[in-house]
């Protein structure tokens, strides 16, 4: 399993816990924004994490010679 799928996994379970603190109604919006926002950054981390994964899957590797430092021996 690649580690992009292991990451959808968490932001499924992170918005499945936004959606039952939202439906929550016995608290005030003050409260549900304080116990959101954590989720929130964890969620734009997690976001951005699936996108630097993605890149580094698609790149190009170059192909690695001997140290470089030997061609200014």
């Amino acid at each position: 399993m690649k580690p992009q799928e292991h990451i959808k996994k968490a932001l499924e379970y992170i918005t499945e816990e936004v959606k039952t603190i939202l439906e929550d109604s016995k608290k005030s919006l003050t409260e549900k924004d304080t116990l959101i926002f954590p989720y929130l950054k964890q969620k734009r981390v997690l976001k951005q994490a699936i996108e630097d994964l993605d890149y580094l899957d698609t790149r190009e590797v170059e192909v690695s010679t001997a140290c470089k430092m030997s061609q200014y021996r």
